[in-house]
This record gives C-alpha cells, sequence and structure tokens, in this order.
C-alpha cells in the first residue's frame, strides 16, 4: 500500500500554533503592562503606559460607543414621553374649546330667548329650539321641540326677535312643524307703513331659495317706495297686529297698473335662526 505524508498539513498546524503562541504572549504581556502602569517605578510604569495604551484606547473607543448608544435610547424614550405629554395636552385642549363653544352657544341662546320674550312681552310666548328643516324644492318648513304639551295648536304665529316667521301647520305631543313666509302657501295680510294701506305678502316658489317675499294686491292709487316697512294688519286670526314681516326693496311695474308688485325682503332671515317662540294666546 502507497502511503504518502502531506507536510503541508503539519506546516499549517506549526504556523497556527505560532500564531497562538504569538498572540497569547501579546495579551499576557499587555495585560501585565495594564496591571503595573501605576508601578512606583518609573521605568516599569512609563513602559507599561506605553505597552498598555492601545487597550486603553479600545476601550475608550468601546466606552464611547456604549455610552452614545445609551444616550440615544435615553433620548428616544424622552422624546417619546413628551410626545405623549403633548398628545394628552392636546386632547385636553381640544375638550376646553368644545367646553367653551358649548358655553358660548348656550349664552347666545339664552341672549335670543330673552330678547324675543322683551320684544313680545304683552303676548303668551312659548320658547321653542328648530330641530330639523325641510330641504326640498316646494317647501319652506322646519320643526321645532315643543308641541301640544306646551300649548301649541295650529295656526299660531310663530315669531323671532326680528319679527315675523310663519304659522304652525302640523302639532304633535312634543313637537310641532312651522309653515315660514317664505313658503309659497303662505300668505300674509300687511299694512305698509308710510301710508298705513292695506296689501298681501306672498310666498314665491322662485323668490323663497333668495329669501325674498312677493308684495301683491297693492291699491292701484297707492304710493309705495323702497325701504317702506311692512307690519301685520291683524286681520283674521293666525296674526296678531303690527308684528314687523319685512321692506319693500323693489318694485315692479308702475302706479295704476294692474299687475303691479313689489319685492320684499322678511325681518328675518329665516334661513339663519335656530330660536323661535309660539304666540300662544
Amino acid at each position: 500500500m502507497d502511503y504518502k505524508f502531506d507536510f503541508s498539513d503539519n506546516k499549517g498546524r506549526t504556523r497556527k500554533k505560532i500564531i497562538f503562541v504569538i498572540i497569547f504572549f501579546i495579551f499576557v504581556i499587555m495585560f501585565v503592562a495594564f496591571f503595573f502602569r501605576n508601578s512606583s517605578n518609573k521605568i516599569v510604569s512609563s513602559i507599561s503606559s506605553i505597552i498598555s495604551k492601545p487597550v486603553e484606547l479600545v476601550y475608550s473607543m468601546f466606552s464611547g460607543i456604549s455610552k452614545s448608544s445609551s444616550g440615544v435610547l435615553t433620548d428616544v424614550d424622552a422624546i417619546k414621553e413628551e410626545n405623549d405629554r403633548l398628545k394628552k395636552e392636546n386632547e385636553e385642549l381640544k375638550l376646553q374649546v368644545l367646553e367653551a363653544q358649548k358655553i358660548t352657544d348656550e349664552n347666545t341662546t339664552l341672549k335670543e330667548m330673552l330678547n324675543i320674550q322683551k320684544e313680545y312681552q304683552h303676548f303668551n310666548l312659548v320658547m321653542g329650539n328648530i330641530i330639523y328643516r325641510e330641504h326640498d324644492n316646494w317647501t319652506q318648513t322646519f320643526t321645532i321641540d315643543v308641541g301640544a304639551k306646551d300649548g301649541v295648536k295650529l295656526n299660531q304665529a310663530v315669531v323671532h326677535e326680528n319679527g315675523l316667521v310663519g304659522h304652525i301647520s302640523n302639532v304633535k305631543e312634543n313637537t310641532a312643524v312651522v309653515t315660514t313666509i317664505l313658503d309659497s302657501s303662505s300668505s300674509v295680510s300687511v299694512n305698509i307703513s308710510t301710508i298705513n294701506e292695506p296689501a298681501v305678502v306672498n310666498g314665491d316658489l322662485e323668490l323663497k331659495s333668495k329669501n325674498r317675499l312677493k308684495l301683491t294686491y297693492i291699491p292701484l292709487d297707492t304710493e309705495i317706495a323702497i325701504s317702506d316697512m311692512l307690519y301685520t294688519s291683524g286681520i283674521g286670526v293666525m296674526y296678531p297686529s303690527s308684528i314687523p314681516v319685512g321692506k319693500v326693496i323693489e318694485i315692479v311695474n308702475s302706479k295704476n297698473d294692474v299687475n303691479r308688485y313689489a319685492l320684499v325682503e322678511p325681518s328675518v332671515d329665516i334661513k339663519k335662526i335656530s330660536e323661535v317662540a309660539v304666540i300662544i294666546n
């Protein structure tokens, strides 16, 4: 049997052993030098300091990296904590703003109701809030949060501090529907303030979206003018007299014209109000 000794393997193992021994002795020398760097013998101390310097540099480098990593982690935690704190403060501020807005709205509502009561103090009133508005092309109505249990009945007048709003057209136990003067079915007998002449204010299908009314049945020989105020005449049982209805803003056709009419701006901006009063006596 042929056998050939491989000297290259033996040389490789020998080389590894030598390298290992050298590294071992280097670590031993550095350890001894690091241990004796503070020796009272100046020569030994100097030599030990020189030899241990690389160890100190490596230690300082890793120590700095460790501190830097620790500092970064600490900063991340601090930022997260600050972020959580700011989020909490933001939520609290939002709640405070909502609470303040609620108080402001309540104060505004109270003020409007007091103004209505003051304006119509000679009437028996029931105050109501608008809770639903009808949104279609044909009617102009809304629902209020008072009804039969509060003394509300059909055909009672509904007012705002600035004037006439409409009348009660449907009643339930706790709610009622108001048909406003803008509705095309609405008709109000009025007096023209400057000349105390009668006429009729009607809702108009084409004008209601513009918040306008139509003044008709104007006497042929009556002189009317822009800004003339219109008040309820008191004719009929629905509307008491002297409640502001609106003012003339445009006159169409001339005097003595049978088809003469005028455009009227309501005293109340009905689309913007939220509180009304029902005259129940």
